[in-house]
C-alpha cells in the first residue's frame, strides 16, 4: 500500500468480499487439484543416476518450468511421442507448495505403477504358469497394458540370490566409476584405503569397486520392469523380421558413427552392422549400442583412433580382452587382442570392417550364442559368475535406453519382442533399492589405546578386537586414541570403573556417511588374592612337618614342580615326613589316590602322627588346565575360554593355565600348551 493511501469504509467491506472470494477460489483450486491427483494414470520417479533433468510446458521445445535431479516424485497423467518417436509423459509434481503440471523426457524416467491397468485373465493365467513371484507381477502387468504383444519369459536359472550377490562382490567384478556417491562405492578389504580415504582403482578411466548394496540393486531384475529397462532382458539373437537398418539409423542417430567418413570398406556403419549382425547371428541394435557404450557415444575411445603407439592400424570395436594386467593397460590389452590372428574371427582387426564384423562374431560365440543371449546375462554370468563382458554395474542399464532408441513407437506396438527376465532362488521379498547415503565413509580410528597399559594384540585400524588384564587393585583406566577421518564422529573415549572379571567397552566411529564401526576392548580386572587359612603356618623348624624338593607356596597353598603323569604314591615317596607325619593325596572327588595320576586341583594332605590335619595344597601341574593330569589340546580349549571370558579359571587351575609362568594367563599360554603337545618344547613344572 502506497504511503499516505487512505481507505474508506466501503473500501474495507470491499476488500473483505474480495478476500472471501481469494479464500473460496483457492478453496475451489485446491479441490481441482486433488480431483486433477486422483485423476493420474500412474506415478513414476525420475532415475537415481540423473541431475538436472528439466521439466517443460510441452515436449521438445516447451518453456523450462524447472530442473529435478534422481529420485523425484511426480504423478503420470498422459503418455505422447515426440516427431522422432521419443517418449514424452505429462506429469503433476508439487513445486515450493504448488501442485503444478508440466512434461518430461521418457528416457531418464521409470514408470513406478499405472493406475489404468484392466486385469486380464489370460495373462495373469500366463504369470502363474511362468512362475513369476508376486513381486514381479505389477511391472509386467504395466508392461503388458501398454505392449501387449510383448512376451516375458521367467528363466528360473537355479542359481541362489545370495550366492549371486557374494559372487558379484568379488574385487574387479563389479565396477563403478569413482566419481560417484559414496554408498555406491565399496569399503571392503583392498577396495579402499582407510588410511588416504581413497578408493583403488580397477579399470582405465577411474572405475572402483561397486558396494554391495548397489550390486544387490543392479542384480535385482524387479528395479527394471519398466517400458525402457526392460530391453536388458531382450532376446540378442539376430531376427531379420525386427531388425532393420532404419533401426540401427536411429539408435547411431547424433553419434560418431553418423554419417561418419571412416573407411569402412564400402559399407556404411548401418550397413556394416547389418552386414555383422547377419554374420555373426547378433543384433545388429545391440552391436550398435555395445560400440556406443564401449567407445563413447563421439567414438573418443582410443581403441579405434587406430593410432595408439605400437597398434597403429589396429581397432578393437568391442573393447574384447581390454583389461588392465600384466603390466598393460586395458587398451594396449584390448590392440594386443586385435593384433592375434584367429581367421574364424577375422583377426588381426587391421580394418574397421574386420574389427566390426570380427568382432561381432566373436561377441556372438563368447557370449550370445552360449546362452549369455541378453544385455543383463552379459554383465551378470550365472553359470560360471566371471564369465562377463563387462564390468560396469550400470552398463545393462545404459544398454538398455540404447537398445529402445532403435524402436519406432510403431514397432515397438506390433512386434512380440521376447524378454528373458531372470529369477532367482532365496530371492528377498522386498525389492533391492538402490543406496542414497552420501560423505566420507571412513569410520576407521587412527590410535586406540588404554594409558599405562599394552592391548593385545597391538593396534591396527582392520582389528576391531582388543584384550587386557589387569591387577585387582586396578579399579579404573582410561581409553582414548584417534580417527582417522575428521568429518567421523567418536564415542566411547574416557574413563572405566572396572568391576572385577571382564569388562567390554565398545569405540563406536561413526562416518559422515552415516556408517558406524565398533571396537571392542575387553578388560579382565583379576579377582584379589585368596584370603590366608586362619590356620597358623606350620613353622619348617617345629617338629612335626615335612621336608621335599618339590615348590611348596605357602601363601597361595599350592603344591607345584611335580612331573607330568607322577602317581600319588610316587609323590609321596619323594617328600620326608617328620615325627610321625604323613601324608596322602585326594583326587578332585575326594578319594583317595595312590596308584592314580596326580592332576591339578588335587589336594596334597599332611597329617600329624595322631591323624590331626597338619597342612593342606592343592596340586598344580602347569598346562593342565583342565585337571585331569594330562597335557593336551583341550587344555588350549580351556585357556582360549578363559582369555575369551566364556569360562573363568580360578584358584590351581589358573595357575596351572599359566604355563609360562609371567602370572597372567593369556594367548601366550596356549602357544606353550601347543608347543608341548607337539614335542617341541615341554613345558617347564
Amino acid at each position: 500500500m502506497k504511503s499516505g493511501y487512505k481507505c474508506s469504509a466501503k473500501r474495507i467491506a470491499a476488500i473483505g468480499v474480495m478476500l472471501c472470494m481469494l479464500v473460496l477460489t483457492c478453496l475451489t483450486v485446491t479441490s481441482v487439484l486433488n480431483t486433477k491427483a486422483e485423476e493420474a494414470i500412474g506415478q513414476g520417479h525420475v532415475n537415481y543416476d540423473v541431475t538436472d533433468l528439466r521439466i517443460r510446458t510441452s515436449p521438445v521445445s516447451g518453456s523450462v518450468i524447472t530442473k529435478v535431479d534422481g529420485g523425484f516424485k511426480f504423478d503420470i497423467y498422459e503418455e505422447t511421442t515426440d516427431d522422432d518417436g521419443d517418449t514424452w509423459y505429462g506429469i503433476g509434481f508439487y513445486l515450493n507448495g504448488s501442485y503444478e503440471r508440466g512434461y518430461i523426457y521418457g528416457g531418464y524416467i521409470t514408470v513406478d505403477k499405472r493406475s489404468d491397468y484392466e486385469p486380464d485373465a489370460d495373462f495373469e493365467e500366463y504369470l502363474d504358469s511362468q512362475g513369476f513371484p508376486d513381486s514381479y507381477k505389477d511391472g509386467l502387468r504395466q508392461l503388458h497394458a501398454q505392449y501387449p504383444n510383448w512376451v516375458f519369459v521367467a528363466d528360473h536359472n537355479g542359481t541362489d540370490w545370495n550366492t549371486m550377490v557374494e559372487k558379484q562382490n568379488v574385487k574387479t567384478r563389479s565396477l563403478v566409476h569413482k566419481d560417484n556417491i559414496s554408498s555406491w562405492k565399496s569399503t571392503a578389504d583392498g577396495c579402499y584405503n582407510w588410511e588416504t580415504g581413497e578408493w583403488y582403482t580397477f579399470d582405465s578411466g577411474g572405475y572402483v569397486q561397486a558396494s554391495s548394496e548397489l550390486v544387490q540393486y543392479v542384480l535385482d531384475p524387479r528395479n527394471f520392469l519398466d517400458d525402457t529397462y526392460i530391453f536388458m532382458f531382450e532376446a540378442l539373437s539376430y531376427d531379420s523380421s525386427v531388425q532393420n537398418m532404419s533401426g540401427v539409423e536411429s539408435i547411431i542417430s547424433g553419434s560418431f558413427m553418423d554419417g561418419s567418413s571412416h573407411d569402412l570398406d564400402g559399407y556404411t556403419y548401418p550397413s556394416l552392422l547389418m552386414k555383422a549382425g547377419e554374420t555373426s547371428q547378433v543384433s545388429p541394435y545391440h552391436l550398435a549400442t555395445r560400440i556406443i557404450q564401449e567407445q563413447g557415444y563421439n567414438g573418443t575411445g582410443r581403441q579405434i583412433s587406430g593410432n595408439v603407439s605400437g597398434y597403429v592400424g589396429y581397432y578393437n570395436y568391442y573393447s574384447q580382452n581390454a583389461y588392465a594386467s600384466g603390466g598393460y593397460t586395458a587398451v594396449q590389452n584390448g590392440l594386443r587382442y586385435a593384433k592375434g590372428d584367429d581367421s574364424s574371427t577375422l583377426r588381426p582387426w587391421n580394418t574397421r570392417y574386420k574389427a566390426v564384423v570380427g568382432g561381432a562374431i566373436n561377441l556372438g560365440k563368447w557370449y550370445i550364442n552360449k546362452g549369455q543371449d541378453t544385455i543383463y546375462y552379459e554383465k551378470f554370468d550365472v553359470v560360471n559368475y566371471s564369465h562377463q563382458y563387462m564390468t560396469n554395474v550400470f552398463a545393462p542399464r545404459s544398454e538398455a535406453k540404447t537398445s529402445k532408441r532403435a524402436y519406432s513407437e510403431t514397432t515397438l506396438n506390433n512386434t512380440s519382442f521376447k524378454f528373458i527376465i531372470p529369477v532367482y532362488d532365496n530371492m528377498p521379498d522386498e525389492v533391492c533399492t538402490i543406496p542414497t547415503g552420501d560423505g566420507n565413509p571412513n569410520n576407521r580410528l587412527k590410535e586406540l589405546y588404554v594409558d599405562g597399559y599394552s592391548l593385545t594384540p597391538s593396534f591396527s585400524l582392520y582389528t576391531t578386537s582388543y584384550d587386557l588384564i589387569v591387577d585387582n587393585d586396578v579399579t579404573s583406566v582410561y581409553v582414548s586414541g584417534d580417527k582417522l577421518a575428521d568429518s567421523a564422529e567418536v564415542e566411547g573415549f574416557g574413563e572405566y570403573s572396572l568391576s572385577v572379571g571382564n569388562n567390554r567397552i565398545v569405540v563406536t566411529v561413526t562416518a559422515e556417511n552415516g556408517e558406524s564401526q565398533d571396537y571392542v576392548i575387553n578388560i579382565v580386572r583379576k579377582e584379589a588374592d585368596p584370603i590366608p587359612d586362619p590356620d597358623p603356618v606350620p613353622d619348617p623348624s617345629e617338629e612335626n612337618g615335612f621336608d621335599t624338593g618339590y615348590d611348596i607356596d605357602e601363601d597361595g597353598r599350592f603344591i607345584s614342580g611335580l612331573e607330568v603323569g607322577s602317581t600319588a604314591d610316587y609323590v609321596i615317596s619323594n617328600i620326608s615326613f617328620k615325627n610321625g607325619c604323613y601324608g596322602k593325596v585326594y583326587g578332585s572327588d575326594s578319594a583317595e589316590k595312590t596308584s592314580e595320576i596326580i592332576a591339578t586341583g588335587d589336594r596334597f594332605v599332611v597329617y600329624t602322627s595322631d591323624g590331626d590335619e597338619y597342612a593342606s595344597y592343592a596340586v598344580v601341574i602347569y598346562g593342565d588346565a583342565n585337571g585331569d593330569g594330562q597335557i593336551t589340546s583341550i587344555d588350549m580349549l580351556y585357556i582360549k575360554r578363559h582369555v575369551l571370558d566364556i569360562r573363568t579359571l580360578t584358584g590351581a587351575y589358573y595357575k596351572a593355565a599359566d604355563a609360562n609362568h609371567d602370572g597372567t594367563v593369556s594367548s601366550i599360554d596356549m602357544m606353550y600348551v601347543k608347543r608341548h603337545v607337539l614335542d617341541i618344547r615341554y613345558i617347564v613344572q
